[in-house]
């Protein structure tokens, strides 16, 4: 069932009779919180934002990463399914969300979606732009986060080190106006390459259908200091994923993180690029339900270097 709550009549609705009268409208209209369909609920915040939300057991969030939505998550699923309530979003501006109208906090956004599906606590995984939210998240709602994993993560406040020099040409499309052009390049860029056909015509059917978030103005906006200058205060546990043939920016945010947050630990999967959960679905999915299922190793035994 789709309820919408971001029209004017939408919100006022929401503020009207509350998240547990609407939830009780989706269970009184057959959506059943079982797992036994994809999604038992689906929805749009105030804001926007669209959410769905299928499974039963402990929360998860799966936050996807810049110019791609909620449908990334798709090889996930099933392994998340087993014992879990599951929840994904499409960002701002992304898939079936609104776009921008203004400054916004994706973190705050997050929140709104778990408000919404009164949830209070979960774990959350995010891959590059859905990891720095997750990590921005947690720093800013400490009480609401059980577990992080972070797969080939962004950072905000993160500096990178090496040139976008693979950049230059979807600079090029967007000086010209051509959004369309531009997302069929950025399509093209290491960060979106994976190996195996079928899933790249995927993943590029995916960021072309989202070629209108090259056009937006305004933009997220990170928090205040930005999570780079306080990992330290990061104390969940964390698993850190990356593949071995990332960017070596990405390298270098992982090995911030590592030295920062004592309660991390890392995963470098052989041979797997940017989109990990694509390109390494077996070994991704077994790692993550291994963490979150609290089958891991203790990050509390690694040994830390002080943060810089």
């Amino acid at each position: 069932m789709m309820l919408s709550l971001g029209s004017d009549r939408g919100k006022k609705s929401w503020r009207r009779i509350g998240t547990t009268a609407l939830l009780t409208v989706l269970v009184a209209a057959g959506c059943s919180a079982s797992g036994e369909s994809w999604p038992t609920i689906s929805g749009v915040t105030p804001e926007g934002v669209y959410f769905e939300s299928g499974g039963s057991g402990h929360p998860i969030v799966l936050i996807h990463g810049f110019s791609l939505d909620r449908r990334m998550w798709e090889p996930q699923l099933a392994a998340l399914l087993e014992g879990h309530r599951v929840i994904r979003y499409d960002l701002r501006g992304h898939g079936a969300s609104t776009g921008p109208t203004g400054p916004f906090a994706a973190y705050d956004d997050l929140a709104a979606v778990l408000d919404a599906l009164e949830v209070d606590r979960a774990s959350l995984v995010g891959l590059s732009a859905g990891a720095q939210v997750a990590i921005d998240f947690a720093l800013t709602y400490p009480d609401r986060v059980d577990k992080l994993v972070v797969a080939s993560p962004g950072l905000s406040g993160y500096v990178p080190r090496a040139p976008f020099t693979w950049f230059q040409p979807v600079a090029d499309a967007l000086a010209s106006g051509d959004v369309d052009l531009a997302a069929s390049r950025w399509a093209e860029t290491p960060l979106m390459t994976v190996s195996d056909s079928a899933v790249a015509s995927m993943v590029t059917r995916i960021v072309r259908d989202n070629a209108r978030i090259w056009s937006y103005q305004r933009g997220d906006q990170p928090p205040d200091p930005p999570a780079v200058a306080r990992l330290a205060d990061l104390a969940v546990p964390m698993l850190v994923i990356v593949g071995e043939r990332d960017l070596p920016n990405i390298h270098g945010v992982v090995d911030t993180l590592m030295t920062c947050v004592v309660t991390a630990q890392r995963l470098t999967i052989p041979g797997a690029r940017h989109m990990v959960n694509l390109s390494a679905v077996e070994a991704f999915n077994r790692a993550v339900v291994s963490f979150l299922d609290g089958h891991g190793d203790d990050p509390s035994q690694t040994v830390r270097s002080p943060c810089a």
